[in-house]
């Protein structure tokens, strides 16, 4: 195999935005979509010279498709992708992986067993300046984190399968699950987590608006995530070390260190010439199926992401801290 065969499933904007990164990439062809809202498979299909498909069924009979891509709901990730592990299609799965780390599991054993690969879109750990602040605690020059934060607030999520829960898990599952993948590759395995929050202003959804949890880590570290979809729209984090500090927003792209005695200096992205964002993640998809170099974020990080979220709900309505593991 020279080039991996591609079909999308979910033509709505984040499996537009994976077609795009993917269609710049020489080893990669996107050749079908499914999608059931004709409109949105056929502009896609437009778009990428690709063939349409009604039903993911359809695509997935195709015997030239090598691996599918999953931008469907949140509710159908694990349904997808255990049928494209039967019909042997290697799978990158957008974020969240599932609604539940049961749900996580059987597609983790569903690709395993049927012999595919099987990726997850954690793509804000692979943006700057994330991926700039992880290689700097990683590098030991400020030592090992001990303690981060992060605040990120947004409007309600009010469209659609979105409103509901049981469709998209809310705002932690749907949006912060991203900010708990990466508190967690900052600062190691989680051992316990605590955490308050409700439904107190959002009536029109289901779910908690507000989230206050405070992670421990095996490594001693803690950490404070601010989330909910209530409030100004906010976003900056914390990454306190030994010998420095580092820290983000407001806003997207822009990061400083403070190193130990220092002034505070603006993070740089030195030292990588090579994709970010999407296209790192992708570019890494395709890298793992043609030649089976190690993806850059693993199902069982992904999986690790939704154990952080449910067990945040866990404490949440049960009144108590939850260890980890579930």
């Amino acid at each position: 195999m020279t080039a991996v065969s591609v079909g999308l499933i979910g033509c709505g904007g984040m499996g537009r935005a994976l077609a795009d990164s993917l269609s710049k990439m020489g080893e990669a062809r996107l050749v079908a979509v499914a999608d059931p809202v004709e409109q949105a498979r056929q502009q896609a299909a437009e778009a990428y010279g690709a063939q349409a498909y009604p039903a993911c069924a359809d695509l997935l009979a195709q015997p030239e498709l090598d691996a599918v891509i999953v931008a469907t709901p949140n509710y159908l990730h694990k349904e997808v992708t255990l049928a494209a592990a039967a019909a042997g299609k290697h799978v990158f799965c957008e974020k969240p992986m599932a609604l539940s780390v049961a749900d996580c599991d059987a597609m983790i054993q569903a690709t395993e067993s049927a012999g595919v690969k099987l990726m997850v879109g954690h793509v804000l750990r692979l943006m700057f300046p994330f991926w700039r602040i992880a290689e700097l605690a990683r590098e030991g020059e400020l030592g090992a984190p001990v303690c981060v934060h992060i605040r990120r607030l947004q409007r309600p999520l009010t469209t659609g399968w979105r409103r509901r829960r049981e469709l998209s898990g809310g705002p932690l599952f749907e949006v912060n699950v991203h900010e708990l993948d990466l508190m967690r590759h900052l600062c190691g395995e989680v051992e316990q987590v605590s955490a308050y929050g409700g439904r107190f202003i959002a009536q029109e959804v289901d779910y908690h608006d507000i989230y206050l949890v405070n992670l421990r880590f095996r490594s001693g570290a803690v950490g404070h995530l601010h989330a909910g979809c209530v409030g100004p729209s906010e976003y900056h984090g914390l990454l306190i070390c030994p010998r420095g500090t580092l820290w983000f927003g407001p806003g997207w792209g822009t990061g400083t260190v403070q190193r130990k005695g220092g002034e505070p200096e603006p993070l740089r992205a030195e030292g990588r010439d090579g994709p970010v964002g999407l296209d790192w993640e992708l570019s890494s998809f395709v890298s793992w199926v043609l030649r089976d170099e190690p993806p850059v974020v693993t199902a069982r990080d992904a999986r690790a992401a939704i154990e952080l979220a449910e067990a945040t709900c866990r404490s949440i309505e049960e009144g108590r801290p939850i260890s980890l593991p579930l």
